[in-house]
């Protein structure tokens, strides 16, 4: 298979690992993946044959998408302290993409947050004392990455990418319900720091499925001007999709993530320094002093729509089947299912 078709189709699903559902970066909808036009022929009235042209590949894509994800807490923090409700992540995810050479992909991606999350203070058997509910909305940290490939031989493509978040994403978020304390690290829009990210992809095609397997370092660099810096981070996402006609497909998706330990501490959120409930000490929750790792696997199902002049269209939908929490609270939030809408052009 050419090798910029096998690239182009590679990015519709190396954009898994940003925490969110497969990408839709197709070169047409209206073509079978995996499968390259073939050149056609005509007879012309003196009966010479003539091969047309083979179609050109785009250079740029543009993509634009919107996630959502519905949570749920179903777990009291081994604290008793807190326990989480409802939460929701709005996602908007704006990312281009140049097809530079047969060689080299680059990739900007900025993103739009929203969170949203109900959390229940000192839960007891009577009942909860109380309950605030808090959001955090605006830019985060925008990502450059450049890609290559390293393995390529007929369905199989191997690329590595390296690429680096930039911290436009505020770290001075401050809680809905209490303005005088800085919000959570988890509800912060980006990191406060330059960090580096390596990953690597495996992608398949065979007919009609398409299965990818991919890893994903994040490495810090230093502190924010808050003086911690989030934990470093690995993630890994497989998926197999099979396809239904042209437009359908389904199929399931697996991911894993950990983050390891916050480095320092914010003064304006971590107020507190001791718990209040029995003979635990520390400061604030301990969730975020110790690696938090979680993983989850779902099915999922992509509809697509038909190229015009380059633009298409797609929804997809997920519902986990089964997942996994362990950080030092004891604490879950469980996805109870995501969606991602997107609008795709190539030039």
């Amino acid at each position: 298979m050419n090798k910029m078709i096998h690239l182009v189709l590679l990015l519709s699903s190396i954009f898994v690992i940003i925490g969110t559902p497969q990408s839709a970066l197709a070169i047409d909808g209206s073509t079978n993946p995996g499968q390259p036009e073939k050149s056609t022929a005509v007879e012309t009235k003196s009966t010479e044959v003539v091969k047309a042209q083979p179609q050109k590949l785009p250079k740029i894509f543009l993509n634009y998408q919107f996630m959502r994800y519905e949570m749920n807490g179903t777990s009291t923090a081994n604290t008793q302290i807190y326990k989480f409700g409802a939460a929701t992540v709005d996602l908007n995810l704006l990312i281009g993409t140049w097809l530079y050479s047969s060689d080299w992909t680059f990739v900007a991606i900025v993103p739009q947050i929203r969170n949203k999350v109900e959390t229940f203070y000192v839960p007891t058997l009577m009942g909860d004392n109380s309950k605030s509910t808090d959001t955090t909305s605006g830019m985060g940290d925008v990502r450059l990455m450049a890609l290559t490939p390293v393995y390529i031989h007929q369905n199989y493509l191997v690329m590595l990418d390296v690429g680096m978040t930039l911290p436009t994403g505020s770290t001075d978020q401050y809680f809905t319900s209490n303005p005088t304390q800085r919000a959570s690290y988890n509800m912060q829009l980006g990191s406060g720091t330059p960090d580096l990210v390596v990953g690597a992809t495996l992608n398949h095609t065979a007919h009609q499925l398409t299965s990818s397997l991919r890893g994903q370092v994040t490495v810090r660099g230093g502190k924010n001007d808050h003086g911690y810096s989030l934990g470093n981070e690995f993630q890994s996402k497989i998926s197999s999709m099979y396809g239904i006609g042209k437009y359908i497909s389904a199929g399931a998706v697996g991911n894993y993530k950990i983050r390891a330990a916050v480095d320092g501490r914010d003064e304006k959120y971590e107020i507190s320094n001791n718990f209040n409930a029995g003979s635990v000490a520390g400061d604030g929750h301990q969730y975020y002093h110790s690696a938090q790792a979680n993983w989850d696997v779902g099915l999922n199902a992509k509809a697509q729509s038909p190229s015009y002049n380059g633009v298409n269209a797609s929804l997809e939908v997920g519902v986990p089947v089964a997942q996994g929490f362990q950080n030092k609270d004891d604490i879950k939030l469980e996805t109870e299912w995501n969606a991602a809408a997107a609008v795709n052009a190539s030039f």
